[in-house]
C-alpha cells in the first residue's frame, strides 16, 4: 500500500468480504474482517494526520526519510482499536459523540468492547450471528462507525 487512501480502499474491500462470508453462515470470519477494516480506517486517519504516506512499506524511500518513522510504525502495529482511536485523536470526540449518536454507541457495544485480532483464533460459534449482521450494518451505513471515522 502506497497511501492511506490504499489503506481505506483495503478496509472497504474487508468489509465487503465480511459481508459475503456473514451471507454464506460464516459469521466468525465475518466478525474478524469487520473488525478489520476499523483496523484499517483509523491506520489510514492515522497516516492523514500524521503526514505519513505510507504506514506499511517498510522499504519505501519517502517514508523512511521521515525522521522517527521506524519507532511510529513500531507503535502503530498495534491492532487495539481502543489505542488505535486514541493515535488517531478521534478519542475524545469519539466518547461525546456516542453519548448522542445511537449507531456509535451500538457500535462502541458490538465492536470495541469485543473484538481484538485473536478473534481470528476462535473457534466457530463463539459470536452470535445477528450480533454480526448489527455490526456490519452499522459499520457499513452513511452514518456508520466507518464514515465517522473518515469525516472526522
Amino acid at each position: 500500500m502506497t497511501d492511506p487512501k490504499e489503506i481505506r480502499d483495503l478496509a472497504q474491500q474487508r468489509l465487503r468480504e465480511a459481508d459475503i462470508l456473514l451471507k454464506n453462515g460464516m459469521c466468525d470470519g465475518a466478525f474478524y474482517l469487520a473488525g478489520y477494516s476499523v483496523e484499517l480506517t483509523l491506520k489510514a486517519k492515522i497516516c492523514d494526520r500524521l503526514g505519513i504516506p505510507n504506514l506499511f512499506d517498510e522499504k519505501n524511500l519517502e517514508a523512511n526519510s521521515i525522521k522517527g518513522i521506524s519507532d511510529i510504525r513500531k507503535a502503530l502495529k498495534t491492532h487495539n482499536l481502543l489505542i488505535l482511536l486514541i493515535f488517531s485523536g478521534l478519542k475524545v470526540k469519539f466518547d461525546a459523540d456516542k453519548a448522542t449518536n445511537i449507531e456509535l454507541a451500538k457500535a462502541n457495544s458490538l465492536l470495541f468492547n469485543s473484538w481484538d485480532e485473536n478473534a481470528r483464533y476462535k473457534p466457530c460459534g463463539h459470536i452470535i450471528q445477528k450480533d454480526v449482521e448489527k455490526l456490519i450494518t452499522l459499520l457499513s451505513r452513511e452514518n456508520g462507525l466507518i464514515s465517522w471515522i473518515e469525516k472526522n
